[in-house]
């Protein structure tokens, strides 16, 4: 069994230290953003996909909706086009007919969807289509991604999934990493429309987050000595997302480099512009389940079945939560899976309770 994923690293080895000190060295040349850097980055943005820029190979899409009302609880719309050449996003490599370059994966659905019915596999070239002004992705006839004079929609008709939503975006802008190779962001986002499974209609509303990234690619790299081969030992990542109330949002992000801790953030935003990455952020899985998942490229995954975030903000405790798993995982996030879980605690020293939305990948 491997130790559980936490953001305190391990250093009884020299080679888990070596492994920590090197992840520490590389995350700020990929570009991770620490808290002081936040207000010093853009506020403007752009979805374009890495097909309209030289210096990328690989994009993400992201629409996560984390407290949907039972028995829906949460929506995921998570792509990976094209393959970054890292650990947690392989997968498609060994499910996919097609090349790394010309894959995309895409994990669509809600607490009531199978893995069959969410996980999607499609040719970038033959079934994507790109629009660069104004901004629109198509999954093939599944589902559309795209700006409507300043406002986004989604748009989907799998066959047991239809969804319809407007994204109207807030001033609140978080960056994960900005440098000339990588860039991702996460816009907090107010959503209202309808989801229709199952032969049911359901009007929503609330705060959601629109997610998106452009990489360069392992791929891109010389074929001299193999490097276009390599692949990058990011290990394990959990993405989290928290609607506090109708205005104010909670985001984690986790990243292991070679089975060592290398980045945790805890970012809040509210509908009024306000984005904050707290000081110090700490994410622990305090237990796994029982048993573990086996991917559908046989990869065996211990999965959280609890698990805690805690952030410091100018010297005071600000969050303080534990989570519990309470819905069946669904594989299709990169090279992992997509949930919803219960959680409880304190949010500036008041006691509150909410539903969450959850993206894990552990490939250690």
């Amino acid at each position: 069994m491997l130790p559980l994923l936490k953001s305190k690293p391990q250093k009884n080895t020299l080679r888990q230290l070596f492994n920590y000190q090197l992840g520490q060295g590389l995350t700020p040349i990929l570009g991770a953003v620490r808290p002081a850097q936040q207000a010093l980055l853009p506020r403007d943005y752009n979805f374009d996909a890495h097909l309209f820029h030289a210096q990328f190979g690989s994009t993400h899409y992201g629409v996560m909706i984390p407290d949907l009302p039972e028995p829906y609880r949460y929506l995921s719309f998570a792509s990976v086009i094209s393959e970054p050449g890292v650990q947690i996003t392989q997968a498609s490599a060994n499910l996919s007919a097609y090349s790394a370059t010309d894959t995309a994966t895409l994990v669509h659905g809600t607490a009531l969807s199978s893995q069959s019915e969410a996980f999607r596999i499609y040719s970038v070239p033959q079934e994507l289509k790109f629009q660069q002004v104004p901004f629109r992705v198509d999954f093939a006839e599944d589902a559309s991604l795209y700006e409507d004079q300043g406002i986004y929609r989604l748009v989907s008709h799998l066959d047991d999934l239809k969804v319809d939503l407007s994204l109207t975006p807030t001033p609140a802008l978080t960056w994960f990493a900005h440098s000339r190779w990588y860039e991702h962001f996460s816009v907090l986002m107010q959503y209202e429309g309808t989801i229709t499974q199952q032969g049911n209609t359901v009007q929503v509303s609330g705060l959601c987050t629109l997610e998106h990234f452009k990489s360069a690619t392992v791929s891109m790299l010389p074929q001299v000595l193999g490097l276009n081969r390599f692949s990058l030992p990011l290990t394990s990542f959990s993405y989290q997302v928290i609607n506090l109330n109708a205005e104010e949002q909670l985001v984690l992000a986790f990243v292991g480099f070679a089975g060592q801790p290398a980045y945790t953030s805890v970012n809040y935003r509210h509908v009024d512009g306000t984005a904050i990455q707290y000081d110090h952020a700490y994410f622990e899985v305090t237990a796994s389940k029982t048993e573990p998942l086996i991917t559908p490229d046989g990869h065996v995954m211990e999965v959280p079945q609890s698990f805690c975030w805690i952030a410091h903000h100018e010297g005071k405790k600000v969050l303080d939560i534990v989570a519990v798993m309470d819905t069946p995982y669904c594989y299709g996030l990169a090279a992992g899976y997509v949930s919803s879980y219960q959680w409880t605690g304190t949010f500036q020293q008041v006691k509150t309770q909410g539903r969450g939305y959850i993206e894990f990948i552990d490939r250690r």
